[in-house]
C-alpha cells in the first residue's frame, strides 16, 4: 500500500512538473515540439495517415499550419500582402496562385491616353474634377465578361464608352461601381449618353453628348452580374449580358459557364432610362441591338485605392 501511495504521489508530482514546464514555455516563448516527443510522434502519425496531408508531410510538426501551394501562411501573407488569403490549400477548388497574380496585375494596370469625352459630362458626380484613367480596353484586354470584371471590379464609380461597327458612340455612367455581386443597385446619378450621328472619334472629346437620365425612381439602375458586362436598368443598356440565367446569392449558386461577350449589346429606352431627344427608343438609333468593336471603362485611381 505504501509503495502504491508513493507511485501515485510520484505520478502527481510528475504531472505538476509537466504543467509547470508548459506554463514556463508559454510565458517564455513559443512551444517547441521537442519538449513533447510523444505528442510529436502522434501528430506525425496522424498527418501521415490523413489524405489531407498526403501531398506534403513536413518533418517538423510545428510547420503543420494552414498553407497554400506548399508555402507557410507567413510566407504567403508576405508574398500576397494586402490581398485575400485562402487557408485551405486549394482543397475546395478556387483560383490558382498564378491566376490571382494575373487578376491583381490587371486590377492595378491602366492604359495610356486621355478621356475621349468632355470633362463637364461628369459634373455633379464623384468623378467630377478628378484624374481619370482607362482601367479596361476590350481591344487589348479582351471582350469576355470575366476579364471586364477583373479589370473594373472595386474601382469605384466608372464611366463606360462603346463604339459600334457602324461608327456610333455611346456610353453610360455607373455611380456605384462593380463588384460581381449578382445583384442590382439603386442610383439616381446613373445615366446613359450618346453622341449625335456624324460625330467622329476625335471630335467626341470636345462635343458634349446627349445625357439620358434614370426615370421611374432610383430602383434597379445598375445590374452587377459577375458573368455579364455593363448593364443599366433591366433593358436600358445591356453589354455582353450573361448567356445563362442569373440565380443570385439567395436562390443558389450560379453555373460556372455562360460568360457574356461584350461585342454584343442591346438597348431599349423608355422604361428605366429616358428616350432619346429624337424619340427613338434605342441608344443605337433605329436598331435595338449592335455589334461593338471597342468598349472602355474609365475610373479614378484615387478612388480605386480606397477599395
Amino acid at each position: 500500500m505504501a509503495a502504491t501511495r508513493d507511485l501515485k504521489h510520484s505520478g502527481h508530482r510528475n504531472h505538476l512538473s509537466q504543467q509547470l514546464t508548459v506554463s514556463k514555455l508559454s510565458l517564455s516563448g513559443p512551444l517547441n515540439w521537442r519538449h513533447f516527443p510523444r505528442a510529436s510522434r502522434s501528430l506525425q502519425s496522424i498527418a501521415g495517415q490523413s489524405p489531407i496531408f498526403q501531398r506534403k508531410v513536413p518533418s517538423d510538426p510545428a510547420s503543420l499550419r494552414p498553407s497554400r501551394n506548399g508555402c507557410s501562411l507567413k510566407q504567403h501573407l508576405k508574398r500576397r500582402k494586402g490581398g485575400p488569403v485562402c487557408l485551405f490549400g486549394g482543397l475546395f477548388g478556387g483560383r490558382k496562385e498564378q491566376e490571382l497574380d494575373t487578376v491583381a496585375t490587371k486590377r492595378s494596370f491602366y492604359h495610356n491616353g486621355e478621356p475621349p469625352f468632355p470633362n463637364r459630362l461628369l459634373d455633379g458626380t464623384h468623378l467630377a474634377g478628378r484624374d481619370l484613367r482607362c482601367c479596361y480596353r476590350a481591344s487589348v484586354d479582351g471582350f469576355g465578361a470575366g476579364v471586364f470584371h477583373e479589370c473594373c471590379d472595386f474601382k469605384g464609380p466608372c464611366i463606360v464608352l462603346a463604339e459600334t461597327d457602324t461608327g456610333t458612340f455611346i456610353g453610360a455612367f455607373n455611380s456605384e461601381g462593380w463588384g460581381s455581386t449578382d445583384d442590382y443597385r439603386d442610383s439616381y446619378e446613373a445615366f446613359l449618353f450618346y453622341w449625335p450621328e456624324g460625330t467622329s472619334s476625335t471630335s467626341r472629346a470636345f462635343h458634349m453628348p446627349v445625357k439620358l437620365s434614370k426615370i421611374g425612381g432610383s430602383g434597379a439602375a445598375i445590374f452587377d452580374y459577375a458573368r455579364g458586362g455593363p448593364q443599366f436598368g433591366s433593358d436600358g443598356l445591356l453589354v455582353g449580358p450573361p448567356l445563362t440565367p442569373v440565380m443570385g446569392g439567395f436562390a443558389g449558386p450560379d453555373s460556372v459557364g455562360g460568360l457574356g461577350d461584350l461585342r454584343t449589346a442591346r438597348s431599349r429606352l423608355g422604361n428605366s432610362y429616358a428616350r432619346r431627344e429624337d424619340g427613338k427608343v434605342s441608344l443605337f438609333g433605329d436598331e435595338s441591338s449592335a455589334t461593338l468593336v471597342e468598349v472602355e471603362a474609365w475610373c479614378s485611381p484615387d478612388i480605386a485605392r480606397l477599395y
